[in-house]
């Protein structure tokens, strides 16, 4: 099979949920590490414009946001599964929790940090995170929707079960544990906020535990040259969509919660859940691009 490729920084929460799912499925996968700021000139002619960090590619098919990549490793490589008590469709919806799980964090981050960051730095995540007012983060507000749900993970925990959904670990830890992953390591006082959810705590270190896979490192430029050597897999367009977002309509795709950076391409790819466009570019030869739908706009160009 086609070699999994990663794209990515490992001191993005979002990459550290794709390396968890890597370590449940026991993976090998090549690492390509990207910039955390702009500049990304090689990153962005993989995806043809996003500067989001995980990209899973696959030969010529190259997959955008944790979501979607956890989609593709669960259809690719079942077992163990993502999802242990076969809760798919719950799980993939509380990404969305885990969102706003991460949005109290990063307003904590800002709140207490960010007037110490390097000006650059700062300057880039303003741009990236538009609607967040930067010198006017009510840091007690973050707090408590912190402590909210970080109790969340607490009660699931009470019964004594090692992971949130049973014995067994699966997307929902990995969506949940990233935010006290990073917060713990950035944001002062948090670990004495935490300190009386001491089954989170227990918790924490055994999805830590799962570890990344086996990691190989790589350059961008092998990874072009797989580009290069393979071909997408077949796509197809369906659902009620298929009438107004026909297969080959020019369209682009962006985040709707960031700046994350806009991709045009002609459409190949299309269900509930799943756009996919194609492109190319000199460096990696004619590639598909996959977003999930959920948090993502697709407008038509043409």
């Amino acid at each position: 099979m086609t070699d999994l490729i990663l794209h990515h920084y490992d001191a993005s929460p979002f990459t550290q949920r794709v390396l968890r799912m890597l370590g449940i499925k026991g993976l090998e996968w090549r690492s390509v590490t990207t910039p955390m700021m702009p500049p990304k000139d090689d990153l962005l002619a993989l995806t043809g414009g996003y500067r989001g960090t995980p990209v899973l590619q696959i030969g010529a098919d190259v997959y955008i946001d944790s979501q979607r990549i956890a989609r593709e490793l669960e259809t690719r490589y079942p077992q163990p599964s993502l999802f242990p008590d076969g809760n798919a469709g719950i799980t993939y919806a509380a990404v969305k929790w885990a969102d706003a799980f991460f949005r109290a964090g990063l307003h904590m981050a800002i709140g207490a940090t960010s007037t110490l960051w390097p000006a650059e730095f700062r300057q880039d995540r303003q741009g990236l995170f538009p609607d967040i007012d930067f010198d006017g983060v009510d840091l007690a507000h973050a707090r408590s929707q912190m402590l909210a749900h970080a109790g969340f993970i607490e009660q699931q925990l009470a019964d004594g079960r090692a992971f949130l959904s049973g014995g067994a670990p699966g997307l929902i830890d990995i969506h949940a544990w990233t935010v006290p992953w990073f917060t713990r390591a950035s944001v002062p006082g948090v670990n004495e906020l935490f300190a009386p959810f001491t089954r989170m705590q227990a918790w924490e270190e055994r999805v830590a535990a799962l570890g990344e896979g086996r990691r190989v490192e790589c350059t961008a430029s092998a990874a072009f040259e797989s580009a290069r050597a393979s071909r997408p897999l077949a796509c197809s367009v369906s659902g009620h969509e298929a009438e107004t977002l026909q297969a080959g309509r020019l369209v682009e795709v962006t985040p709707d919660d960031t700046r994350r950076g806009a991709v045009r391409g002609r459409l190949v790819a299309l269900d509930w859940n799943e756009i996919g466009v194609a492109r190319e570019h000199a460096q990696c030869g004619a590639v598909v691009v996959h977003f999930p739908r959920l948090g993502y706009r697709v407008t038509p160009l043409d």
